[in-house]
């Protein structure tokens, strides 16, 4: 009974009551797209940096750490196929890979450049550069004097698929070496400064120029990402267990500037949040004081007829509630309608310092959806406190005077 009297008493005056709802509904609107909006870029952000580098990774501390100095602190060939062992068995493994990284220089005879090379598996690696080869075919023997490098790179060594190119690089021991490659593809990456330096070559042919036969690390790709934390705890406890000199890092371990991210976008979210949240309650406020005050002699019929002031209070408070359900209702639908609509036009752009059109989408979800009706109903709750409990200790005798 009591929500069927709010219902009727919010839209006794349809004009003011629309005014708050479409109020409440923008606002939300607005909301409910940047929730969306920053809740994709984190997880794009999260998705494309465990692809690149793994949900995990396992090697010598110093060198997860940055505190190796050349190349020490390699994976011994016994170690490493120890490691892999314990790797397959921690659950939601999807595969794993060596690697190693070196840096040198690339060129021919009329000049030379940095290179930041990677030795990789190819059949390992494979598929996730195939999805960004600009030219040519990524690597296929697993020792052959072949490199993929990035397109900047070629560009500025005025090489392509089947030319050969010169790569030099210290080796373990300290001494020089070089050999000549062909080159059998280019990639292009988001990162136009990654791809002005970058060389994927065989892990048998870099192991070969660095004259080990040693890996700095191993990546590991998970089926859920959010499990990294409890495989890395797992999988630490084997490596100590099995007297196993490696560490393992996740993925946001590894990329400190992640949680600087992400600290910023959630305080994006946070400020839009309270700023939605304050637009509401305040225009909720003026309204329901104004409605209330209109209604004084009303209130002083009903107490004079025997209802309590709590009675009152609960009814004006319902009257609040239901503002705020009808006009979060709203601004949620029109939010991911809108977030539909923005999906849909395909846009993208190239962030400062890409070489690539990223996508710009905003994800609709549960998170998107159930915090902006939350701020609504609180917002709203919260505004019709003052004006309800205002009202409801008005003097009967005094509420009937009012004219």
């Amino acid at each position: 009974m009591t929500l069927t009297v709010a219902v009727r008493n919010v839209f006794r005056n349809r004009r003011r009551a629309l005014i708050s709802l479409l109020v409440i509904a923008v606002g939300l609107t607005i909301l409910s797209f940047v929730l969306g909006f920053v809740g994709e870029a984190i997880q794009a952000t999260r998705r494309s940096l465990a692809m690149e580098l793994g949900a995990l990774q396992v090697g010598d501390p110093r060198v997860l750490d940055g505190r190796a100095s050349g190349l020490e602190g390699l994976i011994s060939p016994g170690d490493l196929s120890r490691a892999l062992d314990l790797v397959g068995g921690i659950p939601g493994v999807v595969r794993a890979t060596p690697q190693v990284r070196f840096a040198g220089l690339i060129g021919d005879a009329e000049g030379s450049t940095f290179l930041l090379a990677q030795g990789v598996v190819p059949a390992d690696r494979g598929d996730d550069f195939a999805r960004v080869l600009a030219s040519g075919r990524f690597l296929g023997d697993p020792a052959a004097r072949e490199i993929v490098l990035g397109a900047r790179l070629a560009e500025r060594l005025g090489v392509g698929p089947g030319d050969r190119v010169n790569v030099a690089t210290g080796t373990v021991s300290g001494t020089f070496n070089a050999a000549t490659v062909t080159v059998v593809g280019t990639v292009r990456l988001a990162d136009g400064q990654i791809e002005e330096r970058i060389g994927l070559v065989p892990l048998g042919f870099a192991q070969r120029l660095l004259r080990t036969d040693g890996v700095e690390r191993i990546l590991i790709w998970l089926d859920d990402l959010d499990r990294a934390p409890a495989a890395a705890d797992a999988l630490a406890g084997e490596l100590a267990a099995a007297g196993l000199p490696l560490a393992v890092r996740r993925w946001d371990e590894l990329t400190p500037f992640y949680s600087s991210l992400e600290t910023f976008w959630g305080a994006f979210s946070g400020f839009t949040t309270l700023a939605v949240f304050v637009l509401v309650f305040f225009s909720v406020l003026e309204v329901l004081t104004i409605a209330f005050l209109e209604r004084t002699r009303e209130v002083g019929t009903i107490r004079a007829l025997g209802a309590s002031p709590g009675r009152v209070f609960r009814g004006f408070v319902t009257e609040g509630v239901v503002i705020g359900a009808l006009g979060g209702l709203g601004g949620v639908a029109s939010g991911v309608a809108l977030s539909l609509v923005f999906n849909a036009l395909g846009l993208s752009f190239v962030p400062p310092g890409g070489n690539m059109p990223q996508p710009i989408r905003v994800s609709v979800g549960p998170s998107t959806v159930l915090l902006p009706f939350l701020v609504a109903l609180g917002a709203t709750f919260l505004s019709s406190l003052y004006p309800a409990a205002k009202t409801a200790r008005l003097p009967v005798v005094e509420a009937l005077r009012t004219t």
